[in-house]
């Protein structure tokens, strides 16, 4: 595919920009989410059918904790394929589950510590919490694309990135997450209805919204990777960066 054009964008282009690369790079996204978030679905529906988490505490424990590692994974995998778009060159989904493997712990660490410093944002006051919510935004990405770097200067770079259009990113972080929970909701009001007049039953609302995740997901990632670009381009001329490589190999 064409690399996305190096430019600053609005809120509107980055996600315009961010569904034309999931549209183009569909078949190694989507297998990525496979790979990441299918084990997880599965347990989660298995889990569900058999009585839920508060009666099968160890199976429900494992399921959160595969998750967490599976996700990691394909978070930072998704970022690769995506970074691959940018820079002109075609990741393949093997090439990128195996080097977000290789960050995995770095990658585990990172999302404890961000959670937790926005999660006492929130807990102390709302509105700090929104700020560190877009203020760390591009952590995960940071640490992907920049690596080696520890969890805490990818934090500290996310930060210092999103300077002065953290609402920016806020905005636009919250309307690609609507994209996953809308859908979901609809499916959840429709299954709810189905129930009570007998026209299916809630595990087939389950499989519903467990199957929506693996295809919606990924897409909240893209849209996380064009803000770190977007960023870079606005602070760091970072399509000045590109250009002058192309014009070196020329």
């Amino acid at each position: 595919m064409a690399a996305p054009v190096l430019r600053p964008l609005s809120t509107g282009e980055v996600l315009d920009v961010s569904f034309g690369l999931y549209r183009a790079l569909f078949i190694p996204l989507l297998t990525v989410a496979l790979a990441s978030r299918a084990i997880p679905a599965i347990m989660g529906i298995y889990l569900q059918a058999i009585g839920g988490f508060a009666v099968h505490l160890r199976l429900g424990l494992l399921q959160f904790f595969i998750g967490i590692f599976l996700s990691a994974i394909g978070t930072a995998a998704t970022t690769y394929i995506v970074s691959g778009a940018y820079l002109g060159t075609d990741v393949s989904a093997n090439d990128a589950l195996r080097a977000a493997l290789g960050l995995l712990g770095r990658l585990l660490l990172l999302s404890l510590m961000t959670s937790l410093v926005v999660g006492v944002g929130f807990l102390l006051v709302i509105v700090p919490g929104f700020i560190l919510l877009a203020g760390l935004a591009l952590s995960t990405a940071v640490l992907v694309l920049e690596s080696p770097i520890s969890p805490n200067d990818a934090m500290n770079r996310s930060w210092q990135l999103t300077k002065g259009s953290r609402w920016k990113v806020l905005l636009t972080f919250f309307v690609a997450v609507l994209f996953l929970l809308v859908p979901m909701m609809a499916i959840g009001a429709i299954g709810a209805v189905g129930s009570v007049v007998g026209l299916w039953s809630d595990m087939v609302t389950i499989v519903l919204i467990s199957v929506l995740q693996i295809f919606i997901y990924p897409f909240v990632y893209i849209v996380i990777t064009v803000l770190y670009y977007d960023m870079r381009v606005r602070k760091e001329g970072f399509d000045l960066e590109i250009l002058a490589r192309a014009t070196q190999r020329a």
